[in-house]
């Protein structure tokens, strides 16, 4: 059973006693998360800076859905929307309409609050592809807008903090569950110098939002792991709700309240905490979810965002056609995977410029070193099912989402806090600078990426 392999009746002493024993931080680990959120920081301003308008995957829908948003209308799935046959990948507008608003909403506040005025949606009619881009050597466009780049500036740098967040709160969801000072500045360092986690943080993108309310989800899962309260489940439930209405390719997460219920004594207790988790969920989502049932039909609006985004071609096949899956056990042992260890570490612009399979296997490899450190490692079982679950999870959504569309490993990034925490604790037994192997890389190769695919482009 498993509710008796991950909790036995006796051990709530022992879930909470990481907390108990855990040490004052030293000011030099203070230091280091200062330099760590100060480079990542840097780095993503100058890939923000440096890049022109719309030079990232979706960039133009996201920022519609915003505008749309403050102009006072609400964007969806049901407006009149076809590719234009004469730009030939791109765009018709609203290309993000099939997304959950929390995002758009919370930018297009900012935007209120700023004064910036509403920008009319980005028409590619005005612009020509560049040829140099199907060759992986260029921008997507041949000519950029200056006024489009420096009003994008106002929403991009946000983002920026949002990454800053994420790194942050990494840091306190693992410093709460280990005794070892560089453990969780480990842990920040995986998620700052990851180079698909900074490029991504440069641009406007509801992935940003999703990665920040991840690591908040981790942060409060791994509460309620070391000591079971009405409040942290509530909490739980609450940040799952948030997700919800961010993106919902997170709906895999909901496993969490499922197993964190399971760490409380007694089944009457565990189903109060899990009634609680979802009640508390759906209080925070219930009126999106809601609003989907009226306007499509179905609360995730399943079928309607599978005709939408056939019409926009974005879904890997041919415009109008539907996306099928014709040898499903090969998409789950081989395609997954071999689209999770290429995507994972580094994309970026309209996703032409990336790695070679050598260098993102390297990566995989170090990667699955530190996690083979957790082997016979002392770590709190709670601790480690609820680092293991929100890992899984995210990860499972990648191949939820390679049945319906398009997919790319950033669909697990909301679990890259956890993800990160089991990195740390891998390493604990590993040397003082060896511990930072992984963060190293990550680190050169997005100074790599900064200056090939940004820095040393001709930008018209």
């Amino acid at each position: 059973m498993l509710h008796r392999l991950i909790l036995s009746e006796n051990e709530p002493q022992e879930a909470t006693a990481a907390g108990d024993r855990r040490r004052s931080t030293p000011p030099r680990v203070w230091l280091g998360l200062l330099v760590v959120i100060l480079i990542f920081m840097t780095l993503a301003t100058i890939i923000a800076v440096k890049t022109p308008a719309y030079e990232s995957a979706d960039e133009p829908g996201h920022v519609q859905n915003i505008e749309t948003l403050l102009g006072g209308h609400w964007y969806g799935m049901n407006t009149p929307c076809r590719l234009n046959p004469h730009i030939g990948l791109l765009q018709c507008s609203g290309d993000e309409a099939n997304q959950a608003p929390l995002y758009y909403l919370l930018f297009a506040g900012w935007q209120l609050v700023i004064g910036q005025p509403l920008q009319p949606p980005f028409n590619s009619l005005h612009v020509t592809v560049n040829p140099d881009f199907f060759r992986g050597t260029s921008g997507l466009f041949s000519h950029h807008s200056f006024a489009n780049y420096r009003f994008l500036l106002w929403l991009r740098l946000p983002n920026v903090i949002l990454g800053a967040l994420t790194v942050l709160l990494t840091f306190f969801a693992v410093r709460l569950v280990t005794t070892d000072e560089w453990t969780p500045l480990v842990a920040a360092s995986f998620v700052a110098f990851l180079p698909r986690m900074i490029f991504l943080t440069a641009f406007v993108t509801n992935d940003n939002l999703v990665n920040l309310l991840g690591a908040g989800l981790t942060f409060v899962a791994l509460r309620f792991a070391l000591a079971p309260s009405r409040w942290r489940m509530a909490a739980v439930g609450t940040m799952f709700g948030l997700l919800l209405t961010t993106k919902l390719t997170t709906l895999p997460l909901v496993v969490v309240i499922g197993v964190l219920a399971l760490f409380a004594p007694g089944w009457k207790r565990r189903v109060e905490y899990f009634c609680l988790g979802v009640i508390s969920t759906l209080i925070v989502s219930g009126w999106y979810l809601i609003q989907n049932t009226v306007r499509y039909g179905d609360p995730l609006a399943r079928g309607v965002s599978a005709h939408y985004l056939s019409l926009l071609g974005a879904l890997g096949t041919p415009i109008g056609q539907p996306y099928l899956v014709r040898d499903p056990l090969r998409m789950i042992i081989v395609q997954v995977p071999q689209r999770v260890v290429q995507t994972f570490w580094y994309v970026s612009d309209w996703n032409q410029f990336h790695w070679s399979w050598e260098v993102n296997s390297l990566f995989t490899f170090v990667f699955a070193c530190t996690l083979l450190g957790l082997i016979h490692r002392r770590v709190n079982r709670r601790v480690l099912v609820t680092l293991c679950v929100i890992s899984v999870a995210a990860m499972f959504s990648v191949w939820l989402v390679a049945f319906q569309t398009f997919y790319q490993a950033k669909y697990a990034f909301v679990g890259i806090s956890a993800l990160a925490g089991l990195v740390a604790l891998g390493v604990e037994r590993w040397k003082q600078p060896a511990r930072f192997l992984l963060p190293a890389m990550g680190l050169i190769g997005t100074l790599v990426a900064i200056q090939i695919d940004v820095l040393a482009l001709h930008w018209n």
